[in-house]
């Protein structure tokens, strides 16, 4: 079974990695920068207000700190994938619209290597791209002629991780992840030139601009008390460098003609800030958990511009609760997790004076699937707000569904029998 898990992972990484790089998100405002944050997680820490850096690894893999990993235990192995489903209803001051996007969401394997240290590898969307703007009008100067410009937009940028976690003593974890993001962003504009109510001539533009940066992080959790964990992280900044293939072909009178074709253009590099995070886990009784997350991340450091706003040092606080009646219970419904959380982030782009802001609630639940095994179906739910509908913004209501499948198993484990 071991063998079988090893090969399936292998076989099925090309697969994820490809499928990564398609859109997971309907949004509008992932037209800016390098898209909007992600809304997919690994386990159970998108039904706790996305957060956890406070949170162990002792079943499920927690992504947010390295430093949990450390706490996996001896002979053990997780694997986690997941799917993701976001139906989105954007609002202007006259208009409305849905949107859906889905597809795989993560990959995550954990291992042990000794009683007290372990590693983890994951491949995460980073950001996500998936936009379409149509129909924006707009006079030729110095003719009465018009043109009308459709744009549209789709990729991600990939987070593949490499995490390392060990227990220094029974009450401190230490971290390290190393990170490789990577991706492919395309944007396609189809401009028609009009005279009256005939169009003239149209111009096809499609640019494919691709991403690839290293980036660090460290990460330390602690047992204060055995009811009380306190969680911290620092992922260092970096810079994103970048390549576009850009393609024009222009349609004239019926007939089709190339215009330009380039590959390997140099594009601006794009610069990541640093960010930190604490968290606290609070272990209220044997069937509540409490966990409360803040995080901060420095874009005003990275001295960059946008054509359209301008970045701004980004908050997030995240909260979350989990119930569990009785885990060690032989009624199945008492084991069931029940998770509920809230998470608020005052996003990393001004406009016109207003930060693209987000706020949303979340709520979970975890099926166990087995009497004695820690492996789980985690089923997130969450409900969130982007932007207002001020001046030329607009308002996003977000449904996400985060379905992770966390499977836990021992390796090189001998059964002794009397």
């Amino acid at each position: 079974m071991n063998k079988f898990i090893v090969f399936l992972v292998m076989g099925l990484f090309p697969l994820l990695a490809k499928s990564q790089l398609n859109n997971l998100t309907g949004s509008p405002y992932s037209l800016f920068g390098i898209g909007v944050s992600t809304n997919s997680n690994i386990g159970k820490n998108s039904a706790l207000g996305k957060l956890g850096y406070a949170l162990g690894s002792d079943f499920l893999i927690n992504n947010a700190n390295p430093a949990s990993y450390g706490g996996l235990g001896e002979h053990a192995f997780l694997f986690d994938f997941g799917f993701l489903a976001e139906l989105s209803s954007i609002s202007d001051r006259s208009n409305d619209e849905a949107r859906l996007a889905s597809n795989f969401s993560n990959f995550a394997i954990a291992s042990s290597i000794t009683p007290r240290s372990s590693f983890g590898l994951s491949l995460v969307p980073y950001t996500n791209v998936g936009y379409s703007l149509l129909g924006i009008e707009s006079n030729i100067e110095g003719s009465l002629d018009r043109f009308t410009s459709n744009l549209f937009g789709s990729g991600a940028l990939n987070d593949f991780r490499f995490s390392y976690g060990n227990l220094v003593t029974e009450q401190l974890r230490l971290g390290v992840n190393f990170s490789y993001l990577f991706g492919l962003i395309t944007e396609s504009e189809i401009v028609n030139v009009r005279s009256g109510l005939m169009t003239t001539s149209t111009l096809n533009v499609q640019e494919q601009s691709n991403y690839n940066g290293f980036r660090m992080g460290l990460g330390l959790q602690y047992d204060i008390h055995p009811k009380l964990s306190l969680g911290w992280t620092v992922n260092l900044p970096t810079v994103l460098s970048g390549k576009q293939d850009r393609t024009v072909g222009k349609t004239l009178d019926g007939s089709r003609a190339p215009v330009e074709n380039e590959t390997d253009l140099d594009i601006s590099s794009f610069s990541l800030p640093m960010e930190v995070g604490t968290g606290i886990l609070l272990k209220a009784n044997k069937k509540l958990n409490l966990n409360l997350d803040y995080s901060i991340r420095l874009w005003n450091a990275t001295d960059q511009e946008d054509n359209v706003g301008e970045f701004t040092d980004q908050y997030v606080f995240g909260f979350g609760a989990e119930y569990i009646a009785d885990d060690t219970s032989y009624k199945y419904w008492q084991r069931i997790n029940l998770r509920a959380g809230f998470n608020y982030d005052t996003g990393y782009l001004k406009v016109s004076d207003n930060n693209i802001g987000s706020y949303g609630i979340t709520a979970g639940i975890g099926f166990p699937l087995g009497l004695n095994s820690k492996s789980m179906v985690n089923i997130g739910f969450a409900q969130t707000n982007r932007g207002s509908t001020e001046g030329i913004l607009v308002e996003e209501r977000v449904n996400t569904v985060n379905i992770n499948v966390s499977l836990k198993d021992f390796w090189f484990f001998k059964r002794k029998i009397n």
